[in-house]
């Protein structure tokens, strides 16, 4: 979505993306801002929905493509993005949660592309080397002050999944701004790696992305 058709749907804009460009009058309508989870939050210190939509998420979900092409280009989509409460009274504010599936590459690789990105946009960046439960699950984790959060978790011998948890935006209404500045589709975000389903319809694992997959044989032999 171009920001000047984000121009047109706000109805003003901040010139800079930053609220302290914003024309006066805006800085009391909260629907137009998010924050760190906090409804409460001041305005000054929360992110506009136009840059959280023309400019946040396509950031991340570049660091999302890089690591998809180093495992080969191919980034496997499920259910449409999630929807849950947040605040301190979760009324009215909502979280945005999207994921996606990954083949399989080393962690150290998966590590030093998510580093880049992070980098390259002033992310906070962790790491989680060690394997975790039986799973053997390690994770990369980089995030942002407006509670954008991007998470790859590394499943050893099996895949990646890959998590993007978005600050605590304001809740759509039946007219409302999130309504019309919906999450872009997966085809708007990716164009360097191919798309697939990471589940058929009988909910099987696509083996495009999953080194694990459970047959109907296995099932009926208890495998």
């Amino acid at each position: 979505m171009s920001r000047k058709r984000l121009v047109t749907l706000l109805g003003a804009a901040c010139a800079s993306l930053l609220l302290a460009g914003c024309v006066p009058g805006l800085l009391d309508d909260g629907s137009r801002y998010f924050g760190r989870g906090d409804e409460g939050e001041s305005n000054s210190e929360r992110q506009t929905m136009e840059a959280f939509i023309d400019e946040t998420v396509p950031r991340y979900m570049s660091i999302v493509e890089d690591v998809a092409v180093e495992a080969g280009g191919t980034l496997g989509v499920g259910a449409q993005p999630a929807i849950s409460g947040c605040g301190p009274t979760s009324n009215g504010f909502e979280v945005r949660l999207a994921r996606y599936y990954i083949p399989l590459i080393d962690f150290e690789d998966l590590r030093r592309v998510v580093a880049d990105g992070a980098q390259r946009y002033g992310y906070g960046y962790s790491t989680e080397p060690v394997p975790q439960d039986k799973d053997k699950r390690r994770s990369v984790v980089l995030g942002d002050q407006d509670g954008n959060s991007l998470r790859f978790h590394h499943y050893e011998d099996d895949s990646i999944d890959v998590f993007f948890d978005s600050g605590c935006l304001p809740a759509a209404q039946p007219d409302g701004l999130l309504k019309r500045l919906r999450f872009p589709e997966p085809e708007e975000l990716f164009s360097r790696v191919t798309i697939v389903d990471a589940f058929d319809a009988n909910k099987q694992r696509n083996p495009l992305i999953f080194r694990q997959v459970t047959t109907d044989s296995d099932k009926k032999s208890g495998s």
